[in-house]
């Protein structure tokens, strides 16, 4: 008798099939966090989380280190890359057409599935100069990105360095 009944109850309980209907496929997004041709990306500032530099008109804030260095915290934006390892990222800060800030960090791109992208932030610019110096300047932010998979991009950012001390 149990015999009997094994088969039924695998029958009667494998339940109705997913609906795999193409207006279902069409209408979802393409996953952010997945690779895929033409991929973007966006550099921005943040701590603890992406905002975007806009029109290049945004203050960014000198961050004054603990071990007497100056920083900003930039972030990066990203579709279409591979995010499945560490990202290898070249900071770099122009203030006219001198180099004044320079950085290597590595980056671990979290999905943000809210804003449908990779993301990255905290990733500090260190900077070669005194606040004085540094204040109120518009600095060209050259963020150059190799992700996992060797995929090279590059993001160019205007920003302005703004020091609340120095207000």
């Amino acid at each position: 008798m149990t015999r009997m009944l094994l088969p039924f109850c695998l029958i009667a309980c494998a339940g109705k099939p997913a609906d795999t209907g193409s207006a279902a496929v069409e209408s979802a997004p393409m996953d952010p966090c997945t690779r895929r041709p033409s991929p973007t990306l966006e550099l921005g500032h943040g701590e603890l989380g992406f905002e975007s530099l806009g029109d290049g008109t945004q203050t960014s804030e000198l961050i004054h280190g603990p071990q007497g260095g100056y920083h900003t915290n930039i972030a990066l934006s990203a579709t279409g890359l591979d995010a499945t390892g560490h990202w290898a990222v070249d900071l770099e800060g122009w203030i006219g057409n001198a180099l004044i800030g320079h950085t290597i960090p590595l980056a671990s791109m979290r999905c943000n599935r809210a804003e449908n992208e990779l993301q990255a932030w905290g990733l500090l610019l260190i900077w070669d100069g005194v606040p004085a110096e540094l204040h109120g300047q518009t600095a060209d932010i050259e963020a150059t990105v190799m992700d996992s998979a060797g995929t090279e991009m590059t993001a160019v950012q205007s920003l302005i360095i703004w020091d609340p001390g120095l207000e």
